[in-house]
């Protein structure tokens, strides 16, 4: 019984042959079908599975591969822009951070207050007459540094 099976899986696609009819009508159109017209002589010719599939396939698979590649370098792209704009988000977040700072920092010295630094041997020392004087323009240099607009993005 399975040998019959599979005789009849084999010899199925040498039977299923078809017969094919062709003609031109008044106009000078084809066509092409499995029944006769009924007022005409026409040619006819015997028809075989198709043998092309594999070209079909292969044209698929490619076609189908070709997709899967540009979907995946979509997904990359895409990726790329969201870290890239997460880059921004952090560097815009610690450039504030550090504006703030430099402010905070201005107006204590230009406050007037005594203001300290600690020298090489670890003691602190009162910021007055000169030393006062480049700490202010170092504060203001950093305000400027990290208050100024955004540089303008570069495109590629």
């Amino acid at each position: 019984m399975r040998f019959a099976a599979v005789f009849m899986l084999l010899v199925l696609p040498l039977v299923a042959t078809a017969q094919v009819y062709t003609w031109k009508d008044a106009s000078g159109k084809m066509h092409y079908s499995d029944q006769p017209p009924p007022d005409r002589n026409v040619g006819s010719r015997r028809v075989g599975p198709s043998n092309s599939a594999s070209d079909d396939v292969a044209t698929a698979t490619k076609a189908a591969a070709d997709k899967r590649q540009e979907a995946a370098k979509t997904g990359s792209e895409a990726k790329e822009k969201a870290a890239q704009a997460e880059k921004e988000r952090a560097n815009d977040a610690l450039r504030q951070e550090n504006c703030e700072r430099a402010r905070q920092n201005l107006s204590g010295i230009e406050s007037g207050q005594i203001r300290f630094r600690m020298t090489a041997s670890g003691e602190r020392e009162a910021l007055d007459g000169d030393a006062r004087e480049s700490e202010v323009a170092s504060a203001r240099r950093a305000v400027d540094v990290n208050c100024s607009p955004k540089p303008a993005a570069v495109k590629k």
